[in-house]
């Protein structure tokens, strides 16, 4: 009995001697942080190089407004879930994580979410839509975007225009191509390309309220217009220039209607206004056609004389008669 006792007592201090090694040995190698401060701050923007919409300053500023910059903080002070709860709150970033080391340095890694394209609408309103159709506000967006213009709602946005930039992702020729989208007060679409100085006109997208049809729509409704567009690239501009009309209409299926610019004459006609009237000028009245049997003379012609009241217009052909001739009757023949 003895000795069972004696065995249990050595084993309980052998467990509490080796708890207390362990204890000793972690606070010796990790010390009280409670007063150490935040010397370093890393921020890494994943895909910054390609996109170049956001930046280390823009992701500071965002925690310095709410108070969670951590640079000359305690460690002990530093709120990590709130710092990353700021960051995912931005329309711009869909995703953040929030570290810190043992040497007081936070890490703070970022992914950012790139912009579909730029909606600046004839209301005044400016914004970003975002891959799945979201609105973006805010930014400054140094990346070449196609930009959507004209009459815009931020519902035909979110449900048309981001499948037009959807199907464009999917198809990077078009994309290239494509500067400018623009949409006129009938829904009619226009879109302005990089190359060429034309707009090319594709028409009216079908509406539906099934979105699930919708897309299915505007996808054959842009492969039809798009596949159109590229042969009469191919074989039309390619061998008239590509600055020979400046409005290409493809919105009906059996034709492609093409102006041609005005020529530089008649842009200048159009917009010169009317000249003074200068001294010497004659009246507009004289342009105006004279009265019958009156003829215009030459500069340097004698005036012509006044014919008698009795005088008789003569014929064409006829030849003017000597003083003292009778005119003969019909069928006189002449006299030796």
């Amino acid at each position: 009995m003895n000795s069972f006792w004696k065995k249990t007592l050595m084993i309980s201090l052998d467990v509490a001697l080796a708890g207390y090694l362990v204890l000793a040995v972690t606070s010796f190698n990790c010390p009280d942080r409670s007063e150490e401060t935040c010397s370093k701050v890393n921020i890494t923007i994943a895909d910054k190089d390609s996109s170049g919409f956001l930046n280390a300053s823009e992701v500071k500023d965002m925690l310095v407004k709410k108070h969670l910059y951590p640079a000359g903080m305690k460690m002990s002070l530093v709120d990590l879930r709130s710092m990353e709860g700021t960051l995912k709150g931005n329309s711009f970033i869909s995703s953040a994580e929030v570290s810190h080391t043992q040497n007081g340095t936070i890490n703070i890694e970022v992914t950012q979410i790139l912009p579909l394209l730029r909606v600046k609408s004839a209301s005044g309103e400016d914004y970003y839509i975002g891959l799945e159709g979201n609105i973006m506000r805010g930014g400054q967006y140094s990346s070449d975007l196609i930009v959507a213009t004209g009459n815009i709602s931020q519902w035909y946005a979110q449900n048309y225009i981001t499948l037009v930039g959807q199907w464009l992702q999917k198809h990077k020729l078009w994309e290239d191509q494509v500067e400018q989208i623009n949409i006129l007060p009938d829904k009619t679409m226009e879109i302005v390309p990089r190359v060429g100085n034309h707009i090319i006109c594709l028409g009216q997208m079908p509406e539906t309220n099934d979105k699930v049809k919708r897309q299915r729509l505007v996808e054959t409704f842009l492969d039809k217009k798009f596949e159109r567009l590229d042969k009469f690239y191919r074989y039309g501009l390619n061998q008239v220039g590509w600055n020979k009309y400046y409005y290409i209409s493809l919105e009906f299926d059996n034709q492609i209607i093409c102006r041609k610019p005005k020529s530089k004459a008649d842009k200048a006609l159009a917009s010169a206004e009317p000249a003074e009237k200068k001294e010497g000028d004659k009246p507009k009245n004289e342009d105006k056609p004279k009265k019958d049997g009156d003829k215009p003379q030459k500069v340097g012609d004698k005036p012509q004389k006044p014919q008698n009241n009795g005088d008789k217009p003569k014929s064409n052909g006829d030849k003017p008669k000597s003083n003292g001739d009778k005119p003969k009757s019909n069928g006189d023949k002449p006299k030796k």
